[in-house]
């Protein structure tokens, strides 16, 4: 039998683009661009509804441009963004968490009465990230958008109502 804190079998390619720190970069970025626009955290639902907007390519390109646009204009206008939603935010739930876990133990987030807190990254961090990849900084940069968005867009229950999806 396997343990419940087993990581889950991953093809080599999917280890290394899914890994926890990268997932809890892509939180902690999200979460961050929450705080910006609100300063309570991040409700902890709305951060398994990062991964999937911001790791799909297609959906991320198709990101509006603005903070205050409205999340249920765009999906219908982009009704191909919400088609496979909930099909990949469910497949995202596991390196969702893990990245959450990874953050939490590492002390960049911190979960308290339901929301995720973003604090400050280690020394050095930054730099490290900034001399990363430019798909790696674009994912990170619509992390931090998705985040301050989700601060415009209602409430957590209303925001995965609009991308049909359920705790």
């Amino acid at each position: 039998m396997t343990p419940a804190f087993a990581r889950p079998q991953r093809s080599n390619e999917e280890t290394a683009l899914l890994n926890p720190a990268f997932l809890a970069t892509v939180i902690h970025r999200a979460v961050g661009g929450f705080e910006r626009e609100v300063k309570t955290g991040m409700p902890f639902a709305l951060a398994f509804l990062v991964p999937p907007v911001v790791l799909v390519e297609s959906v991320r390109s198709a990101l509006p441009s603005r903070v205050d646009s409205s999340l249920a204009t765009w999906l219908q206008a982009n009704p191909g963004s919400r088609l496979q939603f909930a099909e990949n935010a469910a497949a995202l739930v596991p390196v969702a968490r893990e990245g959450l876990m990874f953050g939490i133990a590492r002390n960049v987030l911190t979960l308290a009465d339901d929301r995720v807190r973003a604090t400050p990254l280690p020394r050095g961090a930054a730099t490290l990230m900034s001399k990363n990849t430019k798909d790696f900084q674009d994912v990170l940069n619509h992390a931090n958008f998705v985040g301050r968005w989700y601060a415009h867009a209602g409430t957590a229950e209303t925001i995965m109502t609009l991308w049909g999806v359920r705790p």
